[in-house]
């Protein structure tokens, strides 16, 4: 990950996430994430994708994925998201971010293991 994990709080600027490296996400041509803060098989980032593409369904074995929508829209879960949106999204449930009929999105997710 990018960032090292850190001990007591985390503060960032918009300048300090900005200057965050925005690491490729898989196989998905132009998506990108840049890790915020990340102790103990939790994570906090935020992850773009690019319009006219999607993350790939996919579940979680262990952990809970929690995505708000920062800005532009996607599809989760079968609802379109826009700016403000939050989902939840337990361990064992597939999902997918589709933006292959928006303008791409930036959400913040959490992703957590249980009692996180």
């Amino acid at each position: 990950m990018g960032t090292t994990t850190r001990i007591g709080p985390t503060v960032l600027s918009p300048e300090a996430i900005e200057s965050l490296p925005a690491e490729p996400l898989g196989h998905v041509e132009g998506a990108t994430h840049r890790v915020l803060w990340h102790s103990n098989g939790s994570v906090a980032g935020l992850l773009t994708l690019p319009a006219g593409s999607r993350l790939g369904a996919h579940s979680h074995r262990v952990h809970h994925h929690h995505v708000w929508v920062v800005d532009g829209s996607a599809i989760v879960l079968g609802q379109l998201l826009e700016p403000g949106s939050y989902v939840h999204v337990p361990a064992g449930v597939e999902h997918d971010i589709d933006t292959t009929d928006t303008d791409g999105c930036t959400v913040f997710y959490l992703y957590a293991p249980p009692g996180g």
